[in-house]
């Protein structure tokens, strides 16, 4: 979640910095890669970017 979080600072959008951290940790590989422990994070409400 840091990482998605560094995302949103950076001006990122909301599903845009949830989908891109979750390809980072697919291809990272290792345990952490396996949809086990990024899965269960969704989206919901406002989709825009912070402002």
């Amino acid at each position: 979640m840091a990482r998605y979080y560094e995302k949103l600072m950076a001006g990122m959008g909301r599903s845009e910095a949830l989908r891109a951290v979750q390809l980072e940790m697919i291809n990272r590989g290792g345990e952490y890669s396996h949809p086990y422990y990024w899965a269960a994070f969704v989206l919901a409400g406002n989709w825009r970017p912070l402002q």
